[in-house]
């Protein structure tokens, strides 16, 4: 049976910002890396964007080898799909958010999760132009900068 999601507000959602599709449609993403990104999606708080989950959580959920999830995520990290929290993953809010927020929240999420980031962010969603900004693609140039 499936289960039901309820919020406070009432009201309970995912936006998908459009034009991320085209990014979601990059050759280099394998099956392990699209079932990583939307498990992380579905577990996601709605206050904050977190997954709060460990990578062995994710094996054992996905039924993945806690190796092959460990080069999911780092993918996932590199294309800033998501980005490594305190105590879990933090998905792009400038691609992905829950619920009917205020601008304000959106924007200080946005903000939080660049600040994640040890690179310069690749996406930014300008709510003004309605179009989500994107940047060359950076990828982590030392060790400090890897997932664990």
């Amino acid at each position: 049976m499936a289960r039901r999601r309820y919020n406070r507000g009432g009201v309970y959602w995912g936006a998908f910002i459009l034009e991320w599709f085209k990014y979601l449609q990059d050759t280099e993403l394998s099956s392990a890396d699209y079932r990583v990104l939307f498990f992380l999606c579905e577990i996601m708080k709605i206050d904050d964007n977190v997954a709060y989950v460990k990578q062995k959580e994710i094996s054992i959920k996905l039924n993945m080898d806690k190796g092959n999830v460990s080069k999911c995520i780092t993918k996932l990290r590199e294309k800033q799909f998501i980005a490594k929290s305190t105590s879990g993953f933090m998905i792009n809010p400038h691609l992905f958010y829950i619920g009917a927020r205020q601008r304000e929240i959106r924007e200080n999420l946005r903000e939080q999760f660049d600040s994640l980031l040890s690179i310069t962010p690749r996406f930014n969603l300008n709510e003004d132009l309605h179009a989500l900004e994107v940047g060359e693609r950076n990828i982590f140039t030392d060790d400090a900068d890897a997932p664990f």
